[in-house]
């Protein structure tokens, strides 16, 4: 019977509740994914996350992600009660093992000590979370302003889980690489990726100001990447000679970022997810701190005076410095 017990024990997953809702935000969690997975006997986890991050389908050909699903976020005076019982309709029906929360919030941790969860690990950080967690350290009150990549590599550093690097080197399904691949062939090189979407309207540069940085870089492929909002807005800038992949699924359009030869946009989700897929990526800082965890990101703006502080003249030279040499820019 203690036998029985325990391989049925070790067929339950390990969950990862990650709630943070943007593309980035996953890209800078897989790492701390991965090393968890690594701490399993069979080297996966199940993910819980929300349907923003796009993680069923940009983690398709991750092999440490056994599965996603999706928690509906809810508003309102009643959402915490609303989000306690999801979390815990989830747990009683994965039965997983042990669960890992990368953040601070207590309602996960709750709901998986009421469905009989074991293992809990989470961030802590003072929160109510502690009261429900069963493994510490805990993360110190002083981190709570820190940038969330900062508080996993001390989550990270305090369980002893082995992060080499921050890089997310996320794997896009090869086959959709090679059809995007053929799609575009024939397309001259280089290939540029322009970002024109973002989360909040401060962190937009101006389509008009892409438009100008189309026209400096005739003779090369422009793509423009935006949200299913913005499709109608770049086609009323864009040329005939561009692409408007802004309806495209996103992992269909990690698959292109992969074969691109640079991306130019803003901090958003599109940013991360080129760094994420090795991309070259020229990054717009106007109003939001240059991140620096990735060596495909090269920065330009320093976080204050606005997107509108960056000129054009400033990110075509800049977009020459990374390009293939040999790649001109028309004056």
């Amino acid at each position: 019977m203690a036998e029985a017990t325990r391989t049925d024990a070790a067929q339950r997953p390990v969950l990862v509740y990650s709630p943070d809702r943007g593309v980035g935000d996953l890209m800078w969690h897989l790492p701390t994914i991965r090393a968890i997975a690594a701490r399993t006997p069979e080297g996966q986890v199940v993910l819980a996350t929300r349907p923003s991050t796009r993680a069923e389908a940009l983690l398709r050909a991750e092999p440490t992600v056994a599965g996603a699903h999706y928690l509906t976020y809810h508003a309102g005076a009643f959402k915490g009660v609303r989000e306690v019982v999801d979390f815990y309709r989830l747990c009683r029906r994965l039965r997983p093992r042990a669960l890992w929360i990368l953040e601070k919030i207590d309602r996960p941790a709750l709901a998986a000590a009421l469905a009989g969860v074991g293992e809990r690990r989470g961030f802590g950080l003072g929160h109510g979370q502690e009261r429900w967690l069963t493994h510490r350290p805990f993360l110190p009150r002083a981190m709570r302003p820190d940038h969330r990549i900062d508080k996993l590599a001390a989550f990270e550093a305090a369980h002893g889980l082995r992060v080499e690097c921050r890089e997310p080197a996320l794997r896009v399904d090869p086959t959709l690489i090679a059809a995007v691949g053929v799609e575009m062939a024939g397309r001259p090189r280089p290939w540029i990726v322009f970002g024109v979407g973002a989360s909040t309207p401060e962190r937009r540069w101006p389509l008009e100001r892409f438009a100008a940085l189309a026209r400096a870089f005739a003779g090369a492929s422009i793509f423009w990447l935006g949200g299913l909002e913005d499709a109608d807005a770049v086609a009323g800038v864009a040329d005939a000679a561009s692409v408007n992949i802004s309806p495209w699924p996103l992992d269909r359009a990690a698959a292109l970022l992969a074969q691109t030869d640079l991306f130019i946009g803003g901090d958003s989700g599109p940013m991360n997810l080129s760094a994420a897929v090795g991309c070259k990526t020229l990054a717009l800082f106007g109003a939001s701190p240059p991140l620096d965890y990735s060596t495909f990101i090269t920065p330009l703006g320093d976080g204050t005076g606005g997107m509108v502080g960056i000129g054009v003249e400033a990110v075509a030279a800049k977009a020459l410095e990374i390009l293939p040499s040999g790649t001109s820019r028309r004056a």
